[in-house]
């Protein structure tokens, strides 16, 4: 950020403006979805956030909002599997349908290329510092509000999460260069009331783009992984402030500003969380329906090509697992895991991978659960889920499992299933 430094110093005064109008504008802001399209269920807690209860959280507060902007800052993508591109096209169908106002792209937003971008329609793409070859990127946005205020909006992005050399197809300039050349353009040409920049960087990198003359607002998003805490407190410098989106979808963010005859902003911000008594949008839930469809004639097709391989035995499963671990299993059959697959078809959930591979034993792995039908006996959270494939231990009882049942925990009660997981407190409920 020496350049940043270097702009401020030697940044020329801004040419006169006129007199600036008074008013509210209304900013709903998102990001950081990495393709959580439904909250999974699985804990009360973190059932929150989704594409139909964020649709009825807008078609709720708009219409009582007439001065509203909303945008995304992107990072909607997650995974690069076939399911991870229908997630993709269905959170990006959501966000078409959703009418924002501008959306930035984050660089996972790039896994599937520029071309599977390009492909999607009535996205309302804003980016001053990034280009790509095939899809036309607008470096700003300018709307009009009901109460005449004009609003301008940009956006830049890190070159550091990116990847782009001379040879890509992905081509990144300065973000600060960038984004001085956007604001001298609008002060000059559009005389905006308010000065929206959104920035797709780490939170230290995004904070420092208020110290920007002309800039009003910095909406900053961009994470890493779906266990990334994210700092949520707004920061106000100088008449300015900075704010981020939650992870996952699960809060819409709501920042009023209130613009005084003399020009002078006040700021009220708040996450709104999208819980589990939010209604759901009948038009989202039947695009998520269609989402669920597909990714059963993905599994249908799937398991077609694995019936025709050949599987080796190496489960012993856990009726075997009772001749010599009566009690053991007489407890757990009495947990959650032992009815683990049962909460999948309760959810209509039987048929996903990404529920299968917490919910069966095996999955994905040799000689583990295929179907219900393939491998009925390896249905639930299996004693070999937690102490690893044991057919061989029937054959030369050994012990020495326990160390791997520990570290198995952690493969599925992870942050958004199991917010308050701790091992010493989850154990007692399963001690054997």
């Amino acid at each position: 950020m020496v350049l940043l430094v270097t702009l401020l110093m030697s940044c020329t005064a801004l040419p006169d403006q006129p007199e600036p109008q008074s008013g509210e504008v209304f900013i709903i802001y998102s990001g950081n979805a990495l393709g959580e399209l439904k909250p999974c269920g699985c804990d009360k807690e973190e059932d929150q956030g989704g594409i139909e209860r964020r649709m009825s959280y807008l078609k709720h507060v708009i219409p009582q909002e007439p001065n509203t902007l909303l945008v995304d800052l992107g990072d909607n993508f997650k995974g690069s599997t076939r399911q991870g591109k229908l997630k993709s096209q269905t959170m990006m169908q959501a966000l078409g349908q959703m009418n924002y106002d501008a959306i930035t792209l984050g660089d996972k937003d790039l896994l599937y290329g520029n071309g599977f971008l390009g492909g999607i329609a009535n996205i309302p793409w804003v980016a001053a510092n990034l280009q790509l070859e095939g899809l036309a990127l607008p470096p700003s946005r300018t709307k009009v509000l009901a109460n005449g205020l004009k609003v301008f909006i940009t956006a830049v992005a890190d070159p550091d999460l990116f990847y782009a050399s001379p040879d890509s197809n992905v081509k990144l300039s300065d973000p600060v260069v960038a984004l001085q050349q956007q604001i001298d353009t609008a002060r000059k040409n559009d005389s905006p009331d308010l000065i929206v920049v959104l920035t797709h960087m780490p939170r230290d990198k995004g904070i420092k783009f208020l110290e920007v003359p002309g800039v009003d607002i910095v909406i900053n998003g961009h994470i890493e992984t779906d266990n990334d805490l994210i700092d949520m407190t707004p920061v106000e410098r100088n008449g300015k402030i900075f704010v981020q989106p939650g992870p996952l979808g699960q809060k819409m963010g709501e920042l009023r500003v209130r613009i005084n005859p003399d020009g002078d902003k006040s700021f009220q911000q708040k996450m709104v969380r999208l819980g589990s008594k939010a209604p759901m949008d009948p038009e989202m839930t039947q695009l998520y329906d269609a989402y669920n469809a597909e990714v059963e004639e993905l599994f249908m097709a799937t398991l077609a090509a694995k019936r025709k391989q050949k599987q080796n035995r190496v489960y012993a499963t856990d009726q075997v697992c009772l001749t010599c671990h009566a009690r053991e299993h007489g407890l757990w059959s009495k947990t959650g895991h032992s009815r683990a697959y049962a909460a999948l078809e309760e959810a209509n959930k039987s048929f996903d991978p990404e529920c299968l591979a917490c919910h069966t034993t095996g999955f994905e792995k040799p000689g583990g659960f295929i179907s219900e039908i393939d491998t009925p006996k390896l249905k639930n959270v299996q004693c070999e889920m937690c102490h690893g494939a044991r057919l061989e231990h029937t054959q030369n009882p050994q012990g020495g499992f326990a160390k791997e049942a520990r570290a198995a925990c952690g493969k599925c009660h992870v942050k958004k299933h199991s917010p308050k997981f701790n091992f010493s407190q989850y154990w007692p409920r399963i001690r054997h």
